[in-house]
């Protein structure tokens, strides 16, 4: 459901995070944790809950030890990232939907005309191999079977926080590579941006990389952007939202304020969104055309400038700076080999 609202929102390119499932099945989840988006403690699998510090901290239910039919046996859960605030989305809807394996996803994207292209999303990999979960052979595999490394009408980009992902796909395909950053940072060393390259030609950050934040409020601006860029890497920012809770108040509690100043002000290349009608609906503003005639109204806001006019007893308190990215942490060694695993009877 959201894919199809997506694509009548004019979204360019739509997103499969790749999880697998017990039996094998690559499927399209945004979480390799079925409690966040899953009625899962409900059911009879609770029992299944554990903990894996590679994976995350705290306790969850992996989709790796359940089969393709067991998940579609699950309802779905909406998520509402600002439920925290009481902002739940769409609550008549909340369990409305179903679950798409990645080779759906592939069949209904392929047959999309309006679309640039897909992402595909990859998490994981390392400790799914020690499993005996080979992702990237079954994400390389579906592309295939769907036509995706002979067709050019759209592209396919392969993301992941993982450099060891991306350079089992380099030179194996034409797919575009994407870097993510799963951190916020304030800079990144120029050793560091040269390893990148090597295996990526676009980079996602969040938006606390472009924009510091503190208590809400921007406290500046970071060059992030204009070195990757000045790298030849695209700089995607993520990830952008309507609800006022999720912007700085600097925005005016408005998305298309928000999305000017990271486009016009910070220059960025493109957005990751909940929400792509409304940043369809931005590019399409007629005063982004206007040159030196551009109404004042679309300036981009000036990063700090509220914080400003704080008075003392109210500011918040200071932030340590963020932190740079280094070699160490992008530089990782290869992929272990896909354990054997013994199949069991049921």
């Amino acid at each position: 459901m959201a894919y199809t609202k997506a694509i009548q929102d004019g979204v360019d390119v739509l997103d499969c995070p790749v999880q697998m499932t017990k039996d094998g099945i690559p499927i399209c989840l945004g979480s390799i944790n079925l409690i966040q988006s899953t009625d899962i403690v409900r059911t009879g699998f609770s029992n299944l809950s554990e903990t894996v510090p590679e994976i995350m901290q705290s306790s969850g239910i992996f989709t790796y030890n359940l089969s393709w039919s067991d998940i579609k046996s699950l309802k779905p859960v909406i998520s509402s990232p600002q439920s925290q605030y009481k902002l739940f989305r769409n609550p008549k809807f909340q369990n409305a939907g179903k679950y798409l394996k990645l080779s759906e996803f592939l069949s209904m994207a392929n047959t999309t005309s309006s679309l640039n292209g897909v992402l595909i999303s990859i998490e994981n990999a390392a400790y799914l191999a020690k499993q005996g979960f080979g992702v990237t052979d079954a994400v390389l595999k579906a592309l295939n079977e769907a036509g995706y490394d002979k067709q050019t009408t759209q592209k396919v980009m392969i993301q992941s926080s993982s450099s060891s992902v991306l350079m089992k796909f380099k030179g194996k395909t034409n797919y575009q590579l994407v870097y993510k950053i799963d951190e916020d940072i304030g800079g990144a060393q120029s050793s560091t941006i040269d390893d990148i390259k090597r295996f990526a030609s676009a980079v996602v950050i969040s938006k606390d990389s472009v924009f510091p934040e503190s208590s809400a409020f921007l406290a500046g601006a970071t060059d992030v952007v204009s070195r990757l860029q000045a790298a030849n890497l695209s700089v995607l920012v993520q990830t952008f939202s309507n609800e006022f809770t999720s912007q700085a108040w600097d925005f005016f509690s408005d998305a298309t304020v928000e999305i000017n100043s990271f486009y016009a002000g910070a220059g960025i290349n493109g957005v990751i969104t909940d929400f792509p009608k409304t940043s369809d609906r931005y590019r399409r503003n007629r005063c982004l055309k206007r040159g030196n005639k551009t109404p004042a109204y679309m300036s981009p806001v000036q990063p700090g400038s509220l914080l400003q006019l704080v008075t003392t007893d109210y500011l918040p308190p200071a932030e340590a700076p963020k932190p740079y990215l280094t070699e160490s942490d992008v530089v990782e060694p290869p992929l272990p080999p896909v354990a054997k695993t013994t199949s069991i009877s049921t």
